[in-house]
């Protein structure tokens, strides 16, 4: 039976939603901008049905980490400072995960914000075998710029210090540190909200190196949504690859 819990990985609140058999593995999944963890309840719970344990954390200025005003022009930089805590935070879920379900495999899901912090995730945490990206980037450089131009703002007072992270932690020019795993990006192909050009950029460049098992498909007239379909192709590379 599947059972769902909060709990605190160190100062991280999570949902913590168990398949209640023979686990195949650990699914991190990371929300997106403006949402929580309970609102993922769902997909958790669609992952635990094939058999994974999932592990759904609230990101900074989410959920019981406090909320903003996530439409303010003043926020765009906490979007950012959001992606970077996800990636930094990561070590400390991966630990806790060992403790829970030692000798697991574990793979890295999100949507949104949380498919942009997913690939950060897989780039810099070597113990995940697999990653999957729904409506996300992998070009953190090339996405920060479009971004902006789509919502017409100027470079904030902390545009250096956004860059400045990005040239450390940008999956885009980290790609050797993906050697012999697996990356999924699934995007809907008329998606306003992340323009999925960078996301494809991203993708033709892993495309490149045979070190790296990849694959990256969009959805004809879908905008910013996780569809059945998505969550299906989803769940069968994770199968495939964990």
């Amino acid at each position: 039976m599947i059972e769902e819990k909060k709990i605190m990985i160190d100062r991280i609140p999570v949902l913590q939603i168990t398949c209640g058999e023979s686990s195949k593995g650990v699914i991190v999944f990371y929300h997106g901008w403006s949402s929580q963890k309970e609102l993922q309840s769902l997909r958790g719970r669609v992952l635990a049905a094939y058999c994974y344990d999932v592990i759904i954390p609230d990101a900074m200025y989410h959920g019981e980490r406090g909320t903003i005003d996530y439409n303010a022009e003043a926020s765009y930089p906490l979007f950012w400072e959001t992606i970077f805590r996800n990636v930094e935070e990561a070590s400390q879920i991966v630990a806790y995960i060992k403790t829970w379900k030692p000798r697991i495999p574990l793979a890295v899901m999100g949507h949104s914000m949380g498919g942009i912090s997913a690939l950060g995730v897989m780039t810099h945490c070597q113990e995940y075998n697999t990653a999957v990206s729904l409506n996300g980037s992998g070009w953190w450089d090339e996405s920060e710029r479009r971004f902006r131009a789509a919502l017409h703002i100027d470079k904030p007072k902390e545009f250096f210090e956004i860059m400045k992270k990005i040239n450390v932690l940008d999956p885009y020019t980290h790609i050797d540190q993906l050697n012999g795993r697996s990356v999924l990006a699934l995007n809907g192909g008329a998606d306003p909200t992340v323009d999925n050009a960078a996301q494809k950029m991203y993708m033709e460049k892993l495309s490149g190196c045979a070190e790296i098992n990849s694959d990256f498909q969009t959805y004809p007239g879908l905008c910013h949504f996780v569809t059945t379909n998505m969550m299906d192709d989803a769940v069968q590379w994770i199968n495939k690859t964990i």
